[in-house]
Formats: structure tokens, sequence, C-alpha cells
């Protein structure tokens, strides 16, 4: 359902002078439109009063032209389907925006998001990207209870080094010069591509966390996020790819801290993704692949999982009373 846009009210949206710098809210999407237009809704929503929107429809084959025909003032833009980084990269074409939002079509812009980014990088001229926190909802809408993640002291390269605490671009206010400088977002690790981007600015230009809650982020079955053994293999790429600037002992650690991070978490997610894919006797193309995925991208892990699962067995088949 699309979302009525609400109404201006003098105190809240008020247009603002046309001097300030534009904000270029770029929504890609791809089959995305049972979400689209709540997007849509939110992006011409902002308190911000210069803001322009452009939806990347990256070759949809369902129903995107309905919902964009309740918004007139939004720019689309059609392209053959080439993945989500080349869509943002297409948007950053498009825009004319200084300052630049990647909203994804299935998450949802808090009124002030603008707003807040805009200011910051307004104040400081140096900074490459503003973030904020994002809260977590239903994919009907509902909020769900959101622990923020920790974001530690110190120069913000090696936090997120350490670990990506940006939950999902919406939080993220760009600097266009930053982004150009940078080259766009890389389309060999479409589903990490935000996160590699993170990582090139922050290790080049000053960057800001802030604690303002600035976008939702929809949890639904088709996240790509969900597919643990496709985020293990792109992490495992963007990681390897630091490695030529970590030339201080403060980058190695916490590079070193980043990877075991990553080997950890993601590599219980492929195990368990794994087990199920076996209780639920799917392909054994996929079953395969997770496993390959386990082997190269922790091979420790795999050996490790592989004891345990050998140990549960033990358990049940030697230790367990048999039948008489």
């Amino acid at each position: 359902m699309v979302r009525p846009v609400r109404q201006s009210s003098e105190r809240v949206h008020a247009p603002l002078p046309a001097a300030l710098p534009l904000v270029s809210i770029v929504i890609p999407c791809y089959n995305q439109a049972h979400f689209l237009g709540e997007a849509i809704s939110t992006a011409q929503e902002q308190t911000y009063g210069h803001v322009e929107v452009i939806l990347i429809d990256d070759g949809s084959t369902d129903d995107i032209g309905v919902v964009t025909a309740a918004f007139p003032s939004v720019r689309c833009i059609r392209q053959e389907n080439r993945g989500l980084a080349a869509a943002r990269n297409t948007g950053i074409a498009y825009s004319r925006g200084e300052f630049l939002i990647f909203l994804d079509a299935d998450d949802r812009l808090i009124p002030e998001a603008a707003e807040i980014g805009a200011k910051l990088l307004t104040t400081d001229p140096s900074l490459g990207f503003v973030a904020g926190y994002s809260r977590f909802i239903t994919g009907k809408g509902v909020p769900l209870p959101t622990q923020q993640p920790f974001r530690g002291p110190g120069h913000p390269y090696l936090s997120l080094l350490r670990r990506n605490s940006i939950r999902n671009p919406a939080i993220v206010m760009f600097r266009r010069r930053a982004l150009d400088q940078a080259g766009g977002f890389d389309s060999r690790v479409d589903a990490c591509a935000d996160y590699a981007m993170y990582l090139r600015i922050s290790r080049d230009h000053p960057v800001r966390f802030h604690s303002a809650v600035v976008a939702e982020y929809r949890k639904h079955g088709d996240n790509m996020s969900n597919d643990a053994a496709l985020m293990f293999r792109q992490l495992r790429f963007v990681m390897r790819e630091q490695r030529p600037h970590l030339g201080t002992p403060e980058r190695r650690s916490a590079f070193r801290d980043g990877y075991r991070n990553i080997r950890q978490y993601y590599g219980d997610r492929v195990a368990t993704q794994i087990r199920e894919r076996l209780r639920k006797r799917s392909t054994w193309r996929d079953t395969c692949s997770d496993v390959a995925t386990l082997i190269w991208c922790h091979p420790g892990g795999a050996v490790e999982h592989g004891w345990r699962k050998m140990l549960c067995w033990w358990r049940h088949e030697v230790t367990s009373p048999q039948p008489s």
C-alpha cells in the first residue's frame, strides 16, 4: 500500500531557501514495488526543503510503474538489471545534489533525516559522510526492538575495520566529492558495496557518527543480508582489499580484530545455514556451495563445526540407549 504523503505544516515543513545544498535521495529498486511507495513517501516527507528524489529501476519485472505514477515529481531512471551497486552508481550520475542519501526500496527515512545530515555536512566541509542509527521494522512496518551497534572510540576507519556499525545505507549522508574521489560503488561486491565505500571514504576523509535515529530498516525474508554464505564471501573480499592500506600497527590490529569477528559471526551463520538446508532437503548445489564457502573462507571453522557435528552424532548414535 502506498502511504499518503503527509501534508506540510508551517513549523516542520516550511520551505527552506534554495541556496541551501541540494540533497539527492537515490532509491535503487529491483522487484520491491510492494515496499517502494513507503520509501518514496518518506523521502518526500523530509523536513529539509531542498530535496530531489531519484528512483533507479534496475530492470524490475513487477508493478513499479503503478507505484511511481502516484509520485509525478520523482525522477525515474530505468536500466537493465545490473545489480545494486551499479544502480547506486547510476543514481550518482543522474543526481544533482551536493549531498546524497541511498535509500533501499524496502526501507524508510525518518522525516528529519536529510535535515540532520545536511546540517552536519554544511557545518564541517571536511567531512566525507555522516552516519546515524536506524531501527528495525517488520515487513508490515511494525516497530521491532532494536539494539544499536556499538561504535568504539578512536578513528572511524579503525572502528569500521573492527566492525561495520552502519546497519543500512539510509543512515548515511555522503558528500558528493567524497563519493567521486572513491570511484563509486564496487559492483564486484553488491551485497557489501556500501561497507567497502564506508572504508574507502573513512580512510581518506574525516567522517562523523551521530546518535540520531534517521531511518527504519525493514526485516523480511528477502533481505540480501540473509544469505550468510554470500555475505561471508563478499566481506572476506572487502577486508582483503584493505591490506595495502594497513601501514600502521593500529590499522593492522583493527584489521585482525575485524577479520576474526567476520569469521566467527558468519562462520556460525553459514554452518547454521548448511544445517537448515540439510534439514529442509534443499538442493545439493546450494548446500555444497555453502560448504565450499565455509571451507574456503574459514577452514578452521569448517573443521570445528564438522567436529562438533560428529560429536553430536556420536552422542546420539553411540552413547544413547539403543532400543532392544
